[in-house]
């Protein structure tokens, strides 16, 4: 995806929790598309970055706004939650 055309949206923060939310419904269903998911995650990502928060939350939205790209996130997030992420992230652990 690298080689391809960026592009660049601004969204309020409701409607890119919307869009998200839709996105996760969709792929729930059962949907198998990469780009979806990856979509899904960036949208995820920028969300907690804008949003913030405190305590765990807050901490994973810093790192959400010093990293440069979703990988670097990514990364970043595994390194200092780690396992504690695994057990939030199961779906028996997900609001309803």
């Amino acid at each position: 995806m690298q080689d391809e055309p960026a592009v660049e949206l601004q969204l309020y923060l409701d409607e890119a929790e919307t869009l998200h939310a839709l996105l996760e419904d969709f792929l729930e269903s059962g949907e198998q598309d990469p780009r979806l998911e990856r979509s899904y995650r960036l949208l995820g990502w920028r969300i907690l970055a804008a949003r913030g928060g405190t305590g765990l939350t807050g901490r994973v939205a810093g790192l959400a706004r010093e990293a440069d790209s979703l990988e670097e996130y990514e990364a970043a997030r595994e390194n200092m939650l780690g396992p504690v992420l695994d057990g939030l992230e199961r779906g028996e652990n997900r609001d309803p």
